[in-house]
């Protein structure tokens, strides 16, 4: 028998796998990020942006506030021995003071006040010889968007000691793309290093050996795009299928056997034979079972009464299968948590199936690694119980078709009146032992259940598994701190078995939040 099973629409399904406005900077002067948030709730230091001192001086700072009752102050960055005389000040009254201790020694640092997500931030310059302007130009070298640049110093530190992580020293000023940044007040006492940030996801730094007093220096910082940061990635995928027609047709053409498989499996020639056999083995008696079968003829009842509900069980589930195959069996959807090098996969849908229960799983870990211009090189492996799959499809179309049914087996249950033939083989009584009509009712379902069973797992040895093989190269869009908020690009792979092996081919997409169409 031949049963075409996702037929050539197959080459149309989807698989899924389921990846502020600028602030500007005078020529004169860098400003720090807005020291307010929370709506009309704000914190503010009224000395400005950036405050300079001599070691050990004192400085009271003032807080003006509105909506804001009291905030936490702290010290932040290099600050050596400097120190606050309070941790928090009340500002019930919309303003508060503070006494700043500078340190000993020439540094930079900040002050910070916060109330939970309203804050404000004051840089702080302490030198023993004076201080310079620092004329930053960016020579970004890399591709990603630019929405806003920092720039930043820190005192008696080098490039290399910083590295390249995207972190804030003090003072920092911030700009647009191609704008001159220009940061005030840099202590003259020593070396400095010059870093610039897009973001957190582009660096780049220069050494300064010193500094002369009252004068502006003028540096140029290339830039560069950090690595993707795959541990930090976290993304719902898809992959929709376009193969070439060949191999759409050798796939339908597999899936069609798949559908023969099932239903041999699932059904005898002999069906009510096939179901008195299920029956007999769910039942809490098989002996017993037996003998009131080959007593009672149960047999001839059983095919008489099939022959009065048709069509046949074969039937009823080669149509589902064939309107399974004809909508297509949909996208496969899922989660790509991330890992350095290895992420973990795992597929929750396969179109409007469960992907568990339609046979799909991921071999895992999968494997991905950031190349060149930011595109994402991702591969690994679906396992799927095709049989299972041609299972779930078929119960997600009886449970279409038939009213009240959740798959396959109620559906069965319903058409052939379970119901009606536990009466008829009871007669009036107990069908043998204690079974009454309800309970041989209850054994009709638990017999289509296990035939059904049966079909599904026909295939699930590991020497017929269907292997997915897939390989995404994909430009992506990166978030603040260089992770994968999203890509869109190809994929190739195939679909093989110990016999088969069938390419495919077809678009990928995948995003942090809502999924891509």
């Amino acid at each position: 028998m031949t049963y075409a099973w996702l037929g050539a629409r197959w080459a149309r399904a989807s698989c899924i796998l389921a990846l502020g406005a600028a602030l500007a900077c005078s020529e004169a002067i860098g400003t720090t990020p807005p020291q307010t948030d929370g709506g009309a709730a704000s914190i503010q230091f009224t000395e400005g942006s950036v405050v300079t001192l001599a070691p050990s001086d004192t400085l009271v700072l003032d807080l003006a506030a509105t909506g804001v009752a009291s905030a936490n102050v702290s010290l932040v960055g290099s600050y050596l021995d400097a120190f606050l005389d309070a941790s928090s000040v009340d500002l019930s009254s919309g303003q508060a003071h503070v006494t700043l201790h500078a340190p000993s020694s020439a540094s930079t640092f900040s002050v910070l006040a916060a109330s939970g997500d309203v804050t404000a931030r004051l840089d702080v310059s302490v030198s023993a010889t004076g201080f310079a302007t620092v004329r930053v130009t960016v020579d970004y070298q890399g591709k990603r968007a630019v929405p806003i640049v920092a720039a930043s110093t820190f005192i008696e530190q080098t490039c290399a000691e910083l590295g390249t992580s995207a972190q804030d020293g003090s003072p920092l000023v911030y700009g647009t793309d191609g704008e001159t940044l220009v940061i005030p007040s840099v202590p003259t006492d020593g070396r400095v290093a010059v870093a610039v940030r897009i973001a957190h996801y582009a660096t780049g730094c220069v050494d300064i050996t010193s500094l002369t007093p009252n004068q502006i220096d003028d540096v140029t910082v290339p830039v560069f795009d950090l690595p993707l940061d795959l541990a930090d990635s976290s993304l719902d995928a898809r992959f929709t299928f376009a193969p070439d027609p060949g191999d759409a047709t050798s796939l339908a053409s597999y899936f069609a056997g798949v559908a023969d498989t099932v239903i041999d499996a699932t059904f005898s020639e002999d069906e009510a034979g096939g179901l008195l056999d299920a029956m007999q083995s769910a039942s809490t008696s098989p002996s017993a079972f037996g003998a009131a079968r080959d007593q009672n003829d149960w047999d001839s009842a059983v095919s008489g009464w099939l022959a009065q509900h048709t069509p046949s069980m074969h039937e009823r589930v080669a149509t589902w299968m064939a309107e399974a195959a004809l909508g297509t069996v949909g996208d496969l959807t899922g989660s790509v948590t991330g890992a350095a090098s290895k992420p973990t996969f795992a597929p929750s849908m396969l179109g409007p199936l469960d992907a568990a229960s339609a046979g799909v799983t991921a071999q895992s870990p999968f494997t991905w690694s950031g190349q060149a211009n930011d595109v994402l090189s991702l591969t690994g492996t679906i396992q799927i119980v095709s049989s299972e799959l041609a299972c779930a499809a078929a119960d997600y179309r009886a449970s279409v078709d038939v009213e009240n049914a959740n798959g396959v087996v109620s559906a069965l249950v319903s058409e052939i009146d379970c119901g009606g033939l536990g009466t008829e083989l009871a007669n009036g009584g107990d069908a043998f032992g204690q079974c009454d009509a309800t309970c041989m009712s209850d054994l009709c379902a638990s017999g289509l259940a296990a035939e059904w069973a049966a079909g599904a797992k026909s295939l699930a040895q590991t020497t017929n598994l269907l292997s997915l093989s897939i390989n995404v190269a994909a430009p992506v869009e990166v978030g603040d701190a260089a992770q994968v908020e999203s890509y869109a690009g190809s994929w190739v792979g195939s679909f093989s078995t110990q016999n088969t092996s069938v390419s495919t081919k077809g678009i990928a997409k995948a995003a942090n939040g809502t999924l891509p169409n």
